[in-house]
């Protein structure tokens, strides 16, 4: 067949380089026959041959004629420095067969610098660490088996299709306690990274492990006789690394103190290093249950690296603290009237170390795509231009508190300058910690601790202020509730106390009787509890006298 080709090409020669057919080459380049290369033909690449009969040696074809943009970013990688040519990977003329891998080259590499090596390297590729990632996802598979069938009210109580962490917290609790033995929880990382841009240096840690890092959107996927698909919060799933740089920034960070201080040894930090410092604190803690079961430490509920400090940190983060371990938390406060509602706003702390400060915080947000976001320093200043000191405009006559007044002057300003809605946030949290968690909510099962206007948190709040590279807390008097309209606030609507106390029967009794009807008006929904206690009385007294005439009148 060659030959006939051969004498063919003889007697009538092709010399036009569009007319030569990729049927010509293969006619003498047989192992190409199955040549694949999507729809380039042989001279798209080899297009110096002007006809059938060409030179032996040919220029090499350049990959760059159809792919400049790949090429582009692949003379940037370490592969390319290296003159690592695009056939050292890719066979070019059957792409679909013999595409090398990464490890065929890099058999022995140890990675002996990265944590939890095994389980980096069981979950991620190797273009997640050396590559430029272009777009990431994390997918936690929960198999329930073909039977097995949990509520979405009780996985997703406020049916949002977002799980938060306590929601998330809840829903292992249920897992451990009704199907333990039942179900695989898997979580996948995908990342999807071009392979012609790889990096001499992997990625640093925080490219996964912070607050902006590389996973950002997570699916939750439950399957079982009825399959749920939930997004959910990364963060939950991927935990926070130290940076040094960041450090600086920490508390301990500007006050000087160097990782030495506490690095002491190779060894896990423990107590006895933050006593050094915090020995008033650890005077407290040592005699608590905690302390006293071996069931935490500091750095167990207090990450010395974090920028933030507590008083910084939503209920939402300071609960992550406690359902750690404590992850069945939501079961054990049923008796607690709409209990994930009040997990959602409360810490811990709120009630099981009641010699902590309660304080109401307040701080400007804005609603965006269903959510609420605290307005950073930079929206601030762009407002009121540079140099922004918000606590000099806001507290205007300078006495280092904000009044009533004052915040609904400035936050009148504000929505006359902001393009967005802007709204005031605010939250129950502690401000002041008393290291004691002991005690077994007995107490605080009395509502109006907090449901009354005699709440702690009343005679303590405080404004939540950005300002440049760092947040203050100004205390803030008055009736800011009541003084604002309830469309100002986000999810802040505290139900008064609604029982009637020996104070309001006394201020009755000694009022005059002009005053006397307005005060039982005022009284509300507490004037049931005083018809009620009023006719207890009367029925009580006609037995009591009854029983009293029938002892008198007894012959």
């Amino acid at each position: 067949m060659n030959l006939l080709i051969f004498i063919f090409l003889i007697l009538f020669p092709v010399s036009l380089h569009s007319s030569i057919s990729t049927t010509y080459c293969l006619g003498c380049h047989e192992k190409h026959k199955e040549f694949n290369h999507g729809k380039i033909t042989c001279l798209q690449c080899h297009d110096d041959i002007t006809s059938v009969l060409h030179d032996d040696k040919l220029k090499k074809p350049s990959c760059n004629t159809c792919h400049s943009q790949t090429t582009q970013e692949y003379s940037k990688s370490i592969h390319s420095k290296r003159n690592l040519s695009c056939k050292g990977c890719h066979n070019v003329h059957f792409l679909k067969e013999g595409e090398r891998s990464c490890l065929e080259c890099h058999k022995n590499v140890s990675h002996n610098l990265l944590p939890s090596k095994e389980k980096h390297l069981k979950a991620l590729g190797c273009l997640a660490c050396h590559g430029k990632s272009t777009k990431t996802e994390l997918l936690v598979n929960i198999d329930m088996g073909m039977k097995d069938i949990i509520k979405e009210k009780l996985i997703d109580p406020d049916m949002n299709g977002f799980l938060n962490r306590i929601e998330w917290d809840h829903l292992q609790a249920i897992l451990q306690k009704e199907y333990k033995g039942r179900y695989q929880i898997k979580k996948q990382y995908l990342v999807k990274a071009d392979s012609h841009s790889v990096m001499k240096k992997p990625v640093a840690c925080n490219t996964c492990h912070n607050e902006k890092g590389l996973f950002q959107q997570t699916r939750v996927m439950i399957k079982g006789g009825k399959s749920s698909l939930f997004s959910s919060d990364p963060k939950i799933f991927i935990p926070e690394l130290p940076s040094i740089d960041k450090y600086k920034l920490t508390v301990h960070g500007k006050k000087g103190i160097k990782c030495s201080g506490c690095h002491v040894s190779q060894e896990r930090i423990n107590d006895s290093v933050c006593v050094t410092c915090h020995d008033s604190i650890y005077g407290i803690y040592k005699d608590t249950a905690h302390a006293k079961k071996g069931s935490a430490g500091c750095i167990d509920c207090h990450n010395p690296h974090r920028v933030k400090t507590y008083k910084e940190l939503n209920n939402q983060k300071r609960l992550a603290v406690c359902s750690r371990c404590h992850k069945n938390y939501i079961d054990k406060h049923k008796w607690l009237p709409n209990t994930v509602l009040h997990f959602n706003y409360l810490e811990c702390s709120t009630c099981h170390s009641p010699n902590s400060t309660k304080s109401m915080v307040f701080n400007f947000a804005v609603r965006e795509e269903g959510r609420v976001k605290p307005l950073a320093f930079e929206y601030f200043e762009k407002i009121f231009g540079n140099n922004t000191e918000l606590r000099k405009i806001i507290d205007r006559n300078k006495d280092d508190t904000v009044f009533c007044k004052e915040l609904a002057d400035f936050f009148i300003e504000l929505k006359k300058r902001s393009q967005k809605e802007v709204t005031i946030n605010s939250s129950i949290i502690i401000t002041k910690s008393y290291h004691d968690y002991s005690e077994k909510n007995i107490k605080s099962k009395v509502c109006a601790t907090c449901h009354s206007e005699k709440a702690p948190f009343y005679e303590s709040m405080f404004l939540s202020i950005p300002e440049k590279g760092k947040t203050v807390h100004i205390p803030v008097k008055g009736p800011v509730l009541s003084a604002f309209p309830t469309s100002v606030f986000i999810d802040m609507c505290l139900l008064g106390e609604g029982k009637i106390h020996a104070n309001d029967f006394y201020n009755i009794l000694k009022a005059k009787q002009e005053d006397r009807t307005q005060l039982i008006d005022e009284l509300g929904f507490k004037l049931i509890d005083l018809v009620g206690i009023v006719f207890s009385v009367l029925i009580l007294s006609g037995i009591a006298i009854h029983i009293f005439l029938r002892i008198v009148t007894k012959k």
